[in-house]
């Protein structure tokens, strides 16, 4: 990437296509054109989205919501972030989150958190080497409404590791 220009700016309605293409190919939610313009429109700041371009090609998103909690106050919570494939391991990651701290420490917050799936180990390593460390560990529980498993690749993972045994 020398003599590339990573740049991280707030996103706008027309990285939709982008946003819903990168949500989809992680199996995320909000991954539905329609639902992603309504959010701009009506759930959140404009400047919640996050969206790296490289040298004017947008190449990751985070979105960045402001929250409270009773003991600590205001916090920022990361979710959906990524970079695309062919680029991670580049720095593009660390500017994000980088251009994230600054949004929550600017809303007032003292703390950032996120979550990263359990079976992520490129992202919890990436996490560590950027100061991260684990606070707790969550569930996800899933029920069916219409009989069918709809199981993610997290429980597909899981009955793989119990399989190799």
């Amino acid at each position: 990437m020398n003599g590339c220009t990573i740049t991280v700016r707030p996103g706008r309605l027309e990285d939709i296509a982008f946003e819903a293409g990168m949500n989809k190919s992680l199996d995320w939610c909000f991954d539905e054109r329609s639902m992603l313009a309504e959010f701009h429109d009506h759930a959140y700041e404009p400047s919640s989205v996050l969206i790296a371009e490289l040298d004017g090609r947008i190449v990751g998103k985070l979105e960045l919501f402001i929250a409270r909690k009773s003991v600590h106050g205001r916090f920022g919570m990361i979710r959906r972030f990524a970079v695309v494939e062919d680029l991670r391991g580049q720095g593009i990651g660390k500017q994000m989150l980088a251009a994230a701290y600054e949004h929550a420490r600017a809303a007032g917050c003292s703390f950032v958190e996120l979550s990263v799936d359990i079976t992520n180990p490129e992202a919890h390593a990436f996490y560590r080497r950027e100061g991260w460390v684990e606070d707790r560990v969550e569930i996800l529980m899933r029920r069916s409404l219409d009989g069918a498993a709809h199981r993610s690749d997290y429980a597909a993972q899981a009955d793989a590791r119990e399989f190799a045994r």
